[in-house]
């Protein structure tokens, strides 16, 4: 049943607006739905991600007080307080002390007058420090002071700096390079979510820490390479999600900032992720969908199945043989015995009858077409026939003059193309008028025929000869030069004067004067055939039973 054909059918129409109405309604209530526990889930994604990084920010605050308080029990320690450069010295360099700092992480004790004691080197003279403390005013003997991040040996660090000795008797100040390595150890591979990442900066936004950590070795990338703004007011609590979108794809990111230790953590979670959450709901949806909608599906289809498609499957039957198409099956009735079934019984009923008539009409139609097929055949041939008759000589079977002319002309073409030469040989009988008033035309007939055979016999394969006209023949020789040709003229001669060619009782000699002459461009056909027949007329007026080539050529 064609597709046309149904959607005119009231049932189906009715069909398809019950399933558009039911597709519609549920749909306008799960787009709704769906956005709204979107709404609700971004919120709740954002609460759970904040806390998080509340979490965070405050356990990398811990690892720098710790940090901080480490340095200050040591500046209270008496092999600080004792300012000796031997036994300060081998103080910092103890396991038990060495043990507290990672590497990279220097720890230099300063007298009053800011000159280096000692530090924790393990090397024989003092580290030479890139960003050395020069900040000992800001020291305060109430509590520790710390220098904005920097950037030494591939690694952020910052300074804390403490006095030595009594708050009132300050004698010197011991000071620390606290590593970001550390954190890095920890959270440089934290996941938020499954493809998610942390980004630590400074308060300007340079990039303390990153899964990439090319990012924060120097110093020089900030926040904004990855799409991120760092907010005007970042020192105040976030209350609401960032969307940013750069080449990785789109995030939602969430921060908090440390003010003490002048550092923000960002946490980027792929915004696919939160909305992959959205697949479950959409999931119940899309089930409570496929389920109403195929229970209203069967049961119209049910209707329609016993009603509206038997009928327009005879229908379509009927318009497929009113196509042409006579040979059709006839339309199966199932046993049916109600309407459809006598309707499409009385349709069968036809259709036989139709394809009786249309069985005869056919072979009557075979008969005619082979009849015309063999009057076509019968003057093709005929046309065939006087085609070669046209073209062909009847006495000597050799082509004529008309169909020589053709093939010169094909010739000459060919050899102008390819820059080869070809020639003629013009042959005339000689005293043929003697041999037909003598012994008469049949005689003279037969001689012909003679002198034509031995001619073809010597020809090479793409040699041609034709009957220029009475006793007088044109041999045409490809891709040969002028003397080729005069050699094969001289074997014309010798062979027909060798012939013995008997008439009844009489044994009748032939000979034959030859001109040859080549082919020329630049005169063009008829004058290079008038060449060689010049040659044989002087031939014939030297003695005839001769070869006489083109003077033209022999210059």
């Amino acid at each position: 049943m064609k597709i046309k054909n149904i959607f005119s059918s009231l049932i189906f129409r009715s069909f398809i607006i019950l399933v558009l109405f039911i597709s519609l309604l549920i749909s306008g209530l799960s787009i709704y739905f769906i956005h709204n526990q979107k709404k609700s889930l971004n919120d709740s994604v954002f609460k759970r991600n904040f806390a998080e990084i509340e979490r965070l920010e405050e356990a990398i605050a811990q690892k720098m007080k710790e940090f901080e308080s480490t340095l200050s029990l040591l500046s209270k320690t008496s092999s600080i307080i004792a300012l000796d450069k031997t036994e300060s010295s081998s103080f910092l360099k103890s396991f038990d002390v060495s043990s507290l700092f990672i590497s990279g992480e220097t720890v230099s004790l300063y007298d009053r007058n800011k000159t280096l004691i000692c530090d924790n080197s393990m090397v024989g003279e003092s580290l030479k420090q890139n960003h050395a403390f020069t900040d000992f005013d800001k020291v305060s003997p109430i509590r520790s002071y710390k220098t904005s991040w920097f950037w030494e040996d591939d690694s952020p660090k910052k300074y804390f700096a403490f006095e030595v000795g009594s708050r009132a008797t300050a004698s010197g100040t011991i000071v620390a390079a606290f590593s970001f390595r550390r954190i890095w150890q920890n959270y440089s591979n934290y996941a938020v979510g499954e493809k998610g990442f942390l980004v630590v900066t400074d308060k300007d936004g340079k990039i303390l820490m990153h899964p990439n950590l090319q990012l924060a070795l120097n110093g020089k990338h900030k926040i904004s390479e990855i799409g991120i703004s760092l907010p005007k007011a970042i020192q105040d609590k976030q209350t609401e999600p960032l969307n940013i979108s750069n080449s990785q794809g789109d995030f939602l990111v969430t921060y908090a900032y440390n003010d003490d230790y002048q550092f923000a953590v960002f946490s980027l979670q792929p915004i696919s992720e939160v909305e992959s959450i959205l697949s479950s709901l959409q999931s119940v949806v899309i089930l409570i969908f496929a389920t109403i909608l195929p229970v209203t599906i069967l049961i119209i289809l049910l209707l329609f199945f016993h009603f509206a498609i038997p009928l327009y499957q005879l229908i379509s039957h009927i318009n497929h043989i009113g196509e042409g198409n006579f040979e059709a099956e006839p339309f199966p009735i199932s046993n049916r015995k109600d309407e459809i079934g006598l309707l499409a019984n009385a349709f069968n009923n036809m259709l036989s009858l139709i394809q009786k008539q249309m069985k005869q009409l056919n072979e009557h139609q075979k008969y005619l077409e082979e009849q015309v097929q063999k009057r076509t055949q019968e003057l093709e041939n005929a046309k065939n026939q006087l085609e070669i008759i046209s073209k062909t000589d009847e006495l000597t079977g050799l082509p004529n003059r008309r169909d020589l002319r053709e093939k010169i002309q094909q010739e000459a073409h060919r050899a102008t193309r390819m820059n080869r030469n070809f020639c003629f040989i013009f042959i005339d009988i000689d005293k043929f008028k003697n041999i037909n008033d003598t012994y008469g035309h049949q005689c003279g007939d037969e001689v012909l025929k003679t002198v034509a055979s031995t001619i073809r016999q010597l020809l090479r394969k793409y040699d041609f000869v034709a009957r220029w006209g009475g006793e007088e023949f044109l041999a045409v020789l490809p891709e040969t030069e002028i003397q080729g040709a005069k050699i094969v003229a001289e074997r014309f001669r010798q062979s027909i004067e060798s012939l013995h060619i008997k008439y009844t009782d009489i044994e009748i000699p032939v000979t034959v004067t030859l001109g040859v002459s080549q082919f020329d461009g630049e005169l063009g056909i008829d004058k290079s055939i008038q060449l060689a027949d010049e040659a044989l007329y002087d031939g014939k007026m030297n003695g005839r039973n001769q070869v006489v080539v083109a003077i033209t050529q022999n210059k």
